[in-house]
């Protein structure tokens, strides 16, 4: 269960009349607190009581009470409705809104450089925006020299220590408008700085290569969708691709957008033939690949589109995430061994969140979710291990970049007995947007559930936020269901506390993340063993830049004096062990710090000799780190994705 300001577990009193039996709450941000429930038999609706008063009524399992003061704590129970008779209250649970939102927009960027320009790319240089909290990163917009500056199509987001960025795959010989925009951690957004260039012209007559026939995959959505994936062209100067439909062309895809096509609009049953065709940056276009069919499902017929998977579990509960292609009910049945409680939300929604519950601890439950008629395939959640029971979790960040080194670790951890994911942060690659689930096939389905599809079905998801989750509009809180504010939280699991930090918002000392982790460890001293996880490592040898001193110098004091054994982090994209340290010298009785950022997304290579604090590291293999945790000891261990042989393995005694 989390603490501090973290997730609120209330079980239901006694009652003729079932009121929920399970009430969470959560202070989202400063004026909303998000409630979920467990579904009660029979009732059509559910009275939700704000400190004793009734303030709202829902037919669904869950409300976002709005409006509310920051930084102040808010008593609530729910009834259910049963035939119009209203249950006994639910034990209340609290909830302490967050800080009020900091909502200054960063400084416009200054003028841009355009420099060897060539037919395919250009290169931009700005000078860089100032924010009162952080740059998060640059927004780069593209449309045609006329077009104004709002009506700019989104391509990238380059990281905020950066102020330059190249884009290729123009068109040789064209005029474009590029537009750069700084944003903060908050989505604050400042105004369009822009810049026209025209391309140089190409002589080039040969047509691209086309894909891979065989890379080329099609795949039902809906009644009325169809979605495409492909591989890349080999071509270097391929600047998009052409999607035909029946012969015909359906629309077609400019680089640097993925090589992904929705082809919307279709008529339900109905059989097309697809293939794809690639451009190059002077015009000219490859032969097609060979025709695949695809046919729209039926009418009204009920996708599971995305999951299930299991979030936020505790030992006495679990939230269960899924996605449907149209709107439906809500229908999960669950039980221990066997199918033998099912709870139902008649909302229809899209995405799915049911808390199930009262569970039992370290108790391994099956479940099946979907709309009452269509179900998923059978799946499982084992709840938070009981204190003096061995577990295994799978750490692992800076993967979901569509990579064979991310589908490697996907498998590989799908196949091993860890019972929880815990990452550390970009789990999206390059932005981390889901603009339009229902039109839109996107990255989190191409690059997260695609791989990590299988070990859903039987692992805990819980998330650590890096820099590409603030590139993307805040889709990444809406989409995952996370405790507290979603940023920062707590939860144990057996002998373990595991405290999730997010480095990509203030920590210094005094700021509410801060005085969070502060209260949160030391109410934990009399754990086993106190974990620590977020995105930017106190300890990297990458270069002599990858070691975040803002951590070392707010966050690491703070860690060494809550009694802290193990931090997890990412962001290098390798993999790297310290000894235990104090102060970044080896010593007995220190923390171990380690970097698990070679998920899949690349490698940063070691550009500077091993430091003396620095047990262990290598920069060629994907990897994830299981963590073993007993009574007695902590087994860190790095898999390598490829083959699933150890790279690396560290034991941390129990004080």
């Amino acid at each position: 269960m989390c603490s501090g300001l973290a997730l609120h577990v209330a079980t239901a009193q006694a009652s003729s009349t079932q009121a929920p039996a399970l009430l969470i709450d959560q202070g989202l941000n400063g004026n909303t607190v998000e409630l979920m429930w467990t579904a009660a038999p029979g009732a059509s609706s559910y009275d939700i009581y704000r400190d004793g008063i009734q303030v709202a009524s829902t037919a669904a399992t869950n409300y976002a009470d709005s409006g509310l003061a920051p930084l102040t704590a808010y008593s609530y129970q729910v009834a259910s409705v049963v035939d119009g008779t209203e249950s006994g209250l639910s034990t209340a649970a609290t909830a302490e809104t967050q800080a009020p939102a900091e909502t200054s927009p960063p400084t416009e960027p200054g003028a841009i450089t355009v420099s060897s320009v060539t037919p395919s790319s250009v290169k931009l240089t700005w000078s860089k925006s100032s924010d009162n909290v952080k740059v998060e990163g640059y927004r780069i917009l593209r449309g045609g020299p006329t077009d104004p500056a709002g009506a700019l199509v989104y391509i990238w987001t380059a990281d905020g220590f950066k102020n330059t960025y190249t884009p290729t795959g123009l068109r040789s010989g064209t005029a474009y408008q590029f537009g750069v925009q700084a944003l903060d951690p908050d989505n604050n957004l400042s105004p369009i700085r822009t810049v026209t260039v025209t391309t140089s012209t190409s002589t080039d007559t040969l047509p691209p290569a086309a894909p891979s026939s065989t890379s080329v995959a099609i795949k039902p959505f809906s009644p009325t969708r169809i979605d495409l994936t492909w591989g890349a062209s080999s071509s270097s100067d391929v600047s998009g691709y052409v999607v035909l439909r029946d012969g015909g062309v359906a629309g077609s895809v400019d680089l640097p957008m993925r090589t992904t096509y929705s082809d919307n609009g279709l008529a339900p049953g109905t059989t097309h033939s697809y293939s794809i065709e690639a451009v190059d940056s002077a015009g000219n276009i490859s032969v097609a690949t060979t025709p695949k069919n695809g046919t729209t499902l039926a009418a009204g017929r009920i996708r599971i589109a995305r999951g299930p998977l299991a979030q936020s579990t505790t030992a006495d509960s679990s939230r269960v995430v899924w996605w449907t292609d149209l709107p439906s009910q809500s229908v999960v049945t669950f039980g221990e061994g066997s199918l033998t409680t099912q709870l139902v939300d008649p909302v229809p929604t899209l995405r799915h969140v049911m808390l199930i519950g009262p569970l039992s601890p370290g108790t391994t439950y099956e479940y099946q979710v979907g709309d009452g008629v269509v179900t998923s395939g059978l799946a499982t959640v084992t709840t938070a291990a009981l204190s003096g029971t061995t577990f295994s979790f799978a750490a692992i960040g800076d993967f979901g970049g569509n990579s064979p080194g991310e589908l490697q670790n996907a498998q590989r951890i799908n196949a091993d007995t860890t019972q929880f994911i815990q990452t550390v942060g970009d789990n999206i690659y390059p932005d981390g947007r889901d603009p339009d689930f229902v039109n839109f096939y996107s990255d989190y389905d191409n690059r997260l559930f695609k791989q990590f599809k299988a070990a859903f079905l039987h692992e805990t998801f819980i998330t650590a936020n890096g820099e590409k989750e603030y590139f993307g509009d805040g889709t990444f809180w809406g989409d995952f269901s996370l405790p507290n504010n979603e940023e920062w939280f707590s939860y144990d699991w057996g002998d373990a506390h595991i405290l999730v930090m997010d480095t990509e918002r203030p920590y210094s000392p005094g700021s509410p993340q801060y005085n969070f982790a502060q209260s949160d460890l030391a109410a934990h001293q009399s754990s086993k063993w106190r974990i620590v996880v977020f995105q930017n490592p106190p300890y990297s040898s990458t270069t002599t830049n990858s070691s975040s001193v803002p951590v070392q110098q707010n966050v690491v004091p703070l860690l060494q004096q809550e009694n802290v054994q193990l931090v997890l982090s990412g962001n290098s994209h390798n993999y790297e062990r310290s000894f235990p340290l104090i102060n970044g010298q080896p010593a007995q009785g220190g923390i171990t710090y380690i970097v698990t950022g070679a998920g899949g997304n690349s490698f940063n290579k070691f550009a500077i000799a091993e430091p003396s604090w620095s047990a262990f590291r290598e920069d060629t293999s994907y990897e994830y780190v299981r963590v073993t945790v007993s009574a007695t000891s902590l087994l860190l261990q790095a898999v390598k994705a490829s083959d699933g042989s150890v790279l690396d393995t560290a034991s941390i005694s129990a004080p």
